[in-house]
């Protein structure tokens, strides 16, 4: 490995390991991860949040076999599966749904400063709801990685495609990553749901087609390259095709990880003037 790649590699177990064991290794934050994922299952919300995933990638997963049916082209099951426009945005709806009532439900009821004056600390309240939206999310595509397991299983010549369907699932998990933390600064910036759900989903909209929106645009050259490290769209037709880009993996852990402290100190800036 280069020496730029052991850099990436380090970044990466900083971000995202290292955080990650501190809050399991704590008991407090292990109580309120399991109190807010049950809230999160045992509300009605979460079964219209699967119903509407279920019926999101069964229709995408449908009429990609549709298409590769009647057409004889050389493009693999997975590619067209998730590169349908009509996929993700719909997919950007599960967010705003997921994450709006993490924070703004406790300002709106004022529970909010209970929690953070209680004998825990702030970044374990932080990271128990995030994990809590994130488990449930990575639960959603459990139905679907089904799907493609039992095509597989019925027809070997679709177990080629093993790398462009980790790729998908990939970018898949990155997005929900960084989605799901826009989703808990927006919750822990109102007291209304609604408008937390509508910021959550305008500001992960924008940055999914920021690559759309600035491409045809008269900018110099470089800040037009410049775009493929901030263009989700061409992050997933990247990820899409089995390629694992590490530059990707970065940016998008480092941004969840600044957006999560940029709503660490607002949550500790209420918590003190409580």
């Amino acid at each position: 490995m280069e020496r730029s790649q052991y850099i990436i590699l380090f970044l990466i177990i900083f971000i995202t390991v290292i955080p990650t064991v501190y809050f399991l290794l704590n008991r407090t934050g292990i109580i309120i991860l399991k109190k807010e994922l049950k809230s999160i299952i045992y509300s009605p919300i979460a079964w219209i949040i699967v119903s509407l995933v279920m019926l999101l990638n069964g229709f995408s997963f449908t009429a990609a076999l549709e298409i590769l049916r009647k057409n004889d082209i050389d493009e693999t099951l997975v590619c067209y599966t998730f590169s349908s426009t009509s996929f993700w945005f719909t997919y950007f709806f599960i967010f705003p749904v997921i994450t709006m009532r993490l924070f703004a439900e406790e300002n709106k009821v004022g529970t909010i400063e209970t929690l953070l004056t209680a004998p825990v600390k702030t970044i374990h309240v932080l990271l128990a709801k995030y994990f809590s939206s994130l488990l449930f999310y990575i639960i959603l595509w459990i139905p679907s990685v089904v799907n493609f397991i039992l095509l597989w299983l019925s027809s070997k010549e679709n177990s080629e495609a093993i790398g462009s369907l980790g790729g998908a699932y990939t970018i898949v998990l990155l997005l929900g990553i960084f989605n799901l933390s826009i989703g808990c600064l927006t919750s822990a910036l109102t007291k209304n749901q609604l408008v937390a759900a509508m910021a959550c989903f305008t500001f992960c909209m924008l940055h999914f087609l920021i690559g759309f929106i600035l491409q045809d645009l008269p900018v110099p050259d470089l800040w037009r390259n410049g775009l493929f490290y901030v263009s989700t769209v061409n992050h997933v037709e990247v990820f899409i095709n089995g390629l694992i880009d590490t530059r990707q993996l970065v940016y998008y852990l480092s941004f969840t990880a600044l957006i999560l402290l940029l709503t660490y100190n607002i949550l500790e800036f209420r918590k003190w003037k409580a």
